[in-house]
């Protein structure tokens, strides 16, 4: 008969199947991610078509950070459920439900309403989404054995990695052929990314729950106590400081390449697939040099890059798309680090204790609520950009490109807040079950 393994309680057989289950849940959640996510240049070209300005695509981004709230609201009550397994799942595939439902019918709502009712179901998606999201957070991170941590949640990215590379090359040779103007059409594209939301959900139910996870409590007084853990305490803040430019950006990032870049969909595709093809390449380098060096020195090498990043957009234009191009292949680097290093630190920030989903809840909540916060901030700053330019030499910056140089300068202070990690020999000494999300970008 199998033995336990490790601290989660499960036999290796239970365990091997459970992380297979769960890489395969990945990979298809990342199809429906690539597709239906609100950032997505599919998602993008959709809302756009529908009416709303391009300034204003922050708005959406903030709808769905500002659902993050449902977390900390439904913690108590979620925790409590006796069928957890079952909770989730239901509650998970309710979400890429809904995005169907809603994409497939919001183009034949009076034209007053489609935004109005657009909003209304990413607010919904994203609040089904964060309901689960601490409770399958701690699942994972109970189901992983210490000692293969590093290895596996290195070859979860590069799962990751491969299939928004295939998807992502895909995608847009087939926007472009439905065009940035088919509302139909985009509508249609959504749907079927949505299915492979559901099939994300259902490669679940393979994967078998530990006890630690099922008998996990929280209680109010649980989630304030969370600040009081000084490890967690400065990886929160370490994160929000060094996103902090990210905050305001992210919604924009396809709307620039659509609407001021001009670039064509499959001209998009190739250039985000190849972003994903230097992330995976770099990917296993960039591990041992985190398991080597620690998040605190590996993040802090690594933000240049992030700078360079924003400066690829400050400088690029309608004629001039060859500097957005490299800043995401320079981006690709520093992504394959800040996932690893990030987690990793996350893993190692939360204590062994019953009230480990509070945790989750509340990083996910900072997180989420300041990306909110930006995403909101940034529309009055971009409307009040508008006409506005600045020439330096040769180098006419306009709306957006003053946008990016402000974040860009932003950036420099702002990966320092890396600082503020544990030290690689302090996380060796903690918990060995102690825990983040997705990339930077």
């Amino acid at each position: 008969m199998s033995q336990p393994s490790g601290q989660s309680g499960l036999t290796k057989h239970e365990t091997r199947r459970s992380l297979e289950s769960f890489n395969w849940s990945l990979s298809l959640r990342s199809v429906f991610v690539s597709v239906c996510a609100g950032t997505s240049f599919v998602f993008t070209a959709f809302a756009l078509s529908l009416g709303l300005s391009k300034e204003r695509m922050g708005f959406v981004t903030s709808v769905m950070s500002f659902a993050c709230i449902i977390q900390t609201v439904s913690l108590i009550a979620t925790t409590r459920v006796k069928d957890r397994k079952g909770f989730i799942l239901s509650a998970a595939i309710a979400e890429p439900v809904l995005v169907i439902v809603a994409v497939v019918l919001v183009p034949y709502l009076p034209a007053a309403l489609r935004l109005l009712a657009l909003g209304a179901a990413v607010f919904m998606a994203a609040a089904l989404l964060h309901l689960t999201q601490p409770l399958t957070d701690e699942w994972l991170a109970s189901t992983i054995p210490a000692e293969i941590r590093g290895r596996y949640l290195g070859r979860r990215f590069q799962i990751m990695s491969l299939v928004l590379i295939v998807t992502t090359l895909a995608l847009g040779p087939i926007a472009e052929w439905i065009g940035k103007t088919n509302t139909t059409g985009l509508s249609q594209l959504l749907a079927v990314g949505g299915l492979f939301g559901v099939l994300s959900v259902l490669a679940l139910r393979w994967a078998t729950m530990p006890a630690v996870s099922t008998t996990s409590r929280v209680e109010w007084h649980d989630i304030p106590r969370t600040f009081r853990s000084p490890g967690f305490k400065r990886y929160v803040l370490a994160v929000l400081i060094y996103s902090l430019p990210f905050f305001p950006t992210v919604p924009y990032y396809q709307v620039v390449n659509l609407e001021v870049l001009h670039m064509r969909e499959s001209f998009i595709g190739y250039m985000m697939g190849g972003y994903y093809i230097v992330k995976i390449v770099a990917m296993p380098w960039v591990g041992r040099y985190v398991d080597r060096r620690g998040a605190r020195h590996a993040m802090l090498v690594f933000g240049p890059a992030y700078v360079l990043f924003f400066a690829g957009y400050a400088l690029s234009s309608a004629g001039r798309v060859w500097p957005a191009v490299m800043a995401w292949a320079v981006a690709g680097v520093a992504d394959a680090a800040f996932p690893v290093a990030m987690t990793g630190a996350l893993y190692a920030a939360v204590p062994e204790e019953p009230a480990r989903p509070a945790y989750f809840a509340v990083n996910n909540l900072c997180s989420l609520a300041t990306y909110g916060i930006g995403a909101v901030a940034a529309v009055p700053v971009l409307e009040a950009l508008d006409g506005v330019h600045v020439s330096i030499g040769p180098i006419r910056l306009e709306q957006f490109q003053c946008f990016f140089a402000f974040c860009t300068l932003l950036m420099v202070p702002c990966m320092f807040g890396a600082l503020l990690l544990a030290h690689p020999e302090r996380q060796a000494a903690g918990p060995p079950h102690s825990r983040p999300d997705d990339a930077a970008i």
